[in-house]
């Protein structure tokens, strides 16, 4: 015997697959909607939607309030995705110009940090018969504060190593007409960084190709 109610006559008791489905489209579509797979989910809500609408009707079907939900979802999230593609374009180059800054910024600091390393380190030549120390720790207290001689060695790049500079064995007294071609100190940097700071013998601080980057 079928359910009756006084007013609306049988209920339906079988559910629309379509509805269902839609519904799932519908939450995968605007879940990706910055993804461009994320418009094909969106597109199959929208046809199972209405598709399922109809259905409902027809068939006497459980489900509509799932078909009308997964209407207004697609539509949403189709609608909702040349809206992000524009904010999308418009904030890329802001965020390029952002990450180029930041760059600039810790090249900067990294030559700061090679050129106050290169001083210590004469320093301490001067004090040793023109050696340089043959580790870093060499040079805590007499010639760098141990938390400044820290500080100095940190990379200043996201994700660097705690020790970003090396001492590269040279012989000493190096000659004034190679102090500009032989290098005394250069940094350790992360392979997604594209160029190194280095400190030639005569004191000039320049920049070299990262031997370990990775291009993107």
């Amino acid at each position: 015997m079928s359910s009756l109610t006084p007013a609306s006559g049988p209920v339906p008791l079988e559910w629309s697959k379509k509805a269902i489905f839609g519904a799932v489209f519908a939450i995968l579509g605007f879940a990706t909607t910055w993804l461009v797979f994320g418009l094909l989910f969106a597109s199959i809500a929208a046809i199972l939607g209405h598709v399922a609408r109809y259905e409902c009707v027809a068939h006497s079907l459980r489900g509509r309030r799932f078909a009308t939900f997964s209407l207004w979802l697609s539509y949403f999230s189709l609608f909702s995705f040349p809206v992000i593609v524009l904010v999308a374009g418009l904030s890329f180059p802001v965020f390029q110009k952002l990450r180029e800054d930041q760059e600039t910024k810790h090249r900067a600091e990294s030559r700061s940090q090679a050129s106050r390393l290169f001083v210590a380190c004469e320093a301490y030549a001067r004090a040793n018969r023109d050696h340089y120390p043959a580790e870093w720790k060499e040079l805590s207290g007499r010639f760098l504060p141990a938390e400044e001689l820290a500080d100095l060695l940190e990379s200043p790049y996201p994700g660097g190593p705690r020790v970003a500079f090396e001492i590269v064995p040279h012989d000493r007294p190096v000659l004034d007409a190679i102090g500009d071609s032989v290098i005394v100190i250069q940094e350790v940097a992360p392979p997604r960084i594209s160029e190194i700071a280095v400190v030639y013998a005569n004191g000039r601080v320049a920049g070299l190709h990262n031997p370990d980057h990775e291009a993107p």
